[in-house]
């Protein structure tokens, strides 16, 4: 039976059984000639064989129907050191405690640096905290030094911009808008600059 004999909804019931098949996303049914579009999540197990059963069903033959699957591809994996959290302490008069936690293949890490209190010195704390965070991840295999970091306004809106060099020299140059905490905001200027050259690095380190 051509499916364009089927009403309206005997087709919308065709296509809500096909989509609720694992794996199914999304089916697409073109009446004339028949044609039957889905797309998949995987490639793996018998999605054709659950979808001409259904058809079956639906009185149509395997003549009756041409049956396309297409297949999403694989996510590519995360190629970013993300930013988890970042916290300023007081422990005691006059000195600053900053503590930044990052997350990279499922773990977090965390460091910290202890210094004296005031603005310019606590973004400085948070940024070396955050370098030191980045070290633990890549266990030694790459340096970055911190030359500066500072909280300006530009353009009508305030930044916080940090200026990084690697063991050979290369400077990064990371920005990130100043928002009410500023030490998160140090964390991500310095994320912004060392995930442009880390992404491949720990990806290639993971093969190997």
């Amino acid at each position: 039976m051509p499916l364009s004999a089927l009403d309206v909804d005997a087709r919308e019931h065709l296509r809500s059984d096909l989509e609720a098949l694992e794996g199914v996303r999304r089916a697409v049914i073109d009446p004339d000639p028949l044609r039957i579009y889905l797309i998949c999540d995987r490639a793996e197990g018998p999605t054709e064989m659950l979808v001409r059963s259904i058809l079956a069903r639906s009185g149509l033959a395997a003549a009756d129907a041409e049956v396309h699957l297409s297949y999403l591809s694989a996510p590519e994996p995360r190629r970013r050191v993300r930013f988890v959290a970042a916290r300023l302490t007081t422990p005691r008069t006059g000195r600053a405690l900053a503590q930044v936690e990052l997350e990279w293949g499922g773990q977090t890490y965390r460091d910290e640096v202890e210094g004296e209190t005031g603005a310019a010195v606590e973004l400085r704390l948070a940024a070396q905290a955050t370098l030191r965070a980045l070290e633990a991840i890549l266990n030694g295999r790459m340096q970055f030094g911190l030359v500066g970091i500072k909280s300006f306004r530009a353009f009508d809106t305030d930044v916080v911009v940090v200026l990084l060099r690697t063991e050979n020299v290369h400077a990064l140059i990371g920005a990130s808008l100043a928002t009410g905490d500023p030490h998160r905001s140090a964390a991500l200027a310095v994320l912004n600059a060392t995930n442009r050259v880390l992404g491949n690095y720990l990806t290639n380190a993971e093969l190997d």
